[in-house]
């Protein structure tokens, strides 16, 4: 069942809770200025951060959003990282230049990839599965000294998306199999499980983590759609019709909404005090939603079996 709660922006929440991150170390991926990432270091930027780590694949996608961030404030201290979450070799350099960054509070995880035609990254992995999941588990694991220093009251939210309705993880893969939107679905099933195992080991040092469904924000994430792919959702939206999840439970597509809506989650991910013992949920409009999350997800063996095949993907 999908969350019946409405969504509330990013400045709600952070009127709400926003004082919790003023002094703050924060990391955000997928920095640009058409993406949810860029939107939510321009809002973090406004409750007095101490240093917003802003990373892409090249500083020209990170400019404009440090030009809206000096705008609101110029005191705001902000640090470019250059990181290609398809290179795991590129993902190791960025972590180890971060060698003057004693503790990282907050790390949002935002950068994605949806529907491209077939591609192996140069560590011989699907561009999606790499660059949405296996890249999140290696920078996370690298960052994780650092996660733990911060503290009680730190987090590493991973944003993935309302495809986990309609994904899982094919651990039988076979050749001539790919279809890009039943990748896109099997990666973001992925992230929900690595939050969900990753969780209770961070536990003990106070650190929360959450996997985040932000809804449906047109960004540059889509940029890989076809007309086809266009005029399919549109007639979806259109008609009323709903979509089934792997349990065969009906759900709505998610209508259109702001960056500023799609950041909030995120944001209450981070912060927000009342979710503070649902530490590994999934979070939808601004609150828990693990009733939405299907039985291959949140089947335990699942999540044992990803960790594992993830740390072999990740060796060398």
């Amino acid at each position: 069942m999908p969350s019946k709660q409405t969504i509330q922006t990013s400045e709600a929440i952070l009127e709400k809770h926003g004082a919790a991150l003023k002094g703050k170390t924060i990391l955000i991926t997928g920095v640009a200025a058409d993406s949810i990432a860029g939107e939510l270091a321009v809002q973090l930027s406004t409750v007095r951060p101490k240093l917003l780590i802003l990373s892409a694949r090249s500083e020209s996608r990170v400019e404009p959003i440090v030009a809206k961030i000096k705008e609101k404030d110029a005191a705001v201290e902000t640090q470019f990282l250059k990181m290609d979450l398809a290179d795991q070799s590129e993902i190791r350099r960025a972590v180890a230049s971060l060698s003057d960054v004693e503790a990282i509070d907050h790390v949002a995880l935002v950068a994605g990839l949806m529907g491209p035609p077939y591609s192996k990254t140069t560590d011989g992995i699907e561009s999606q599965l790499a660059v949405n999941y296996v890249a999140n588990f290696l920078l996370v694991n690298l960052l994780r000294g650092k996660i733990e220093k911060a503290g009680r009251g730190s987090s590493v939210v991973v944003v993935a998306s309302s495809a986990v309705r309609g994904g899982k993880m094919n651990f039988e893969d076979k050749p001539g199999s790919y279809k890009p939107i039943v990748a896109y679905g099997q990666s973001n099933a992925a992230r929900v499980m690595f939050v969900k195992k990753l969780a209770p080991q961070l536990s003990s040092k106070g650190v929360r983590a959450y996997s985040v469904d932000p809804g449906a924000v047109r960004s540059g994430l889509q940029r890989h759609f076809t007309d086809d792919d266009r005029a399919w959702i549109a007639k979806l939206r259109s008609s009323g019709e709903k979509l089934k999840d792997l349990d065969g439970r009906e759900y709505d597509v998610p209508p259109w909404t702001s960056t500023s809506k799609g950041a909030a989650t995120i944001i209450t991910g981070m912060v927000d005090p009342t979710i503070e013992d649902s530490s590994g949920a999934f979070l939808h409009n601004n609150a828990v939603a693990d009733e939405e999350l299907h039985s291959h997800i949140v089947d335990e063996n699942n999540w044992t079996k990803l960790w594992d095949l993830t740390e072999n993907l990740i060796r060398g």
